[in-house]
């Protein structure tokens, strides 16, 4: 076990409908649009952007926690991490039946090459496509 006070700091992670995680982690991982990346405590002040795909929350007491985010901004300044998401969902929270929903419905606008914002539909496939990976590989992981 890690000694919390040695080694945590703080992390917030916001959409806009609500918090949804806010408090003490001795790891963060999220995907940059430049790479995925990790932070520490003590980790160099900066801003960055983040595209579709997976955050993971290292806790103190030994367990990953994962999520599913569209993108969004992360800010690391003075030991916290702030992360304002468009959206982020905890894999134990994701509804996979509505995430094959939507992945069956992009999916279906692509074949059909109508009518549709082909980069929206695109990510549209992308962010269903990432939470149904994370809903079914991470789900396992925590608790």
């Amino acid at each position: 076990m890690i000694v919390a006070d040695d080694k945590t700091f703080k992390v917030e992670v916001i959409t806009p409908q609500k918090v949804v995680f806010n408090g003490e982690v001795i790891g963060f991982f999220a995907p940059g649009v430049l790479g995925s990346f990790e932070i520490l405590k003590n980790h160099t002040a900066f801003i960055t952007s983040m595209k579709i795909g997976e955050l993971c929350l290292r806790h103190p007491d030994g367990y990953d926690e994962y999520y599913a985010t569209s993108g969004g901004f992360v800010d690391v300044h003075e030991n916290k991490v702030l992360v304002l998401a468009e959206t982020c969902e905890r894999a134990a929270d994701i509804d996979v039946n509505r995430a094959k929903a939507a992945h069956d419905k992009a999916r279906k606008k692509l074949e059909e090459r109508s009518n549709y914002d082909l980069d929206q539909v695109t990510q549209a496939l992308l962010r269903a496509t990432n939470r149904l990976r994370i809903a079914e590989e991470k789900n396992k992981k925590s608790p």
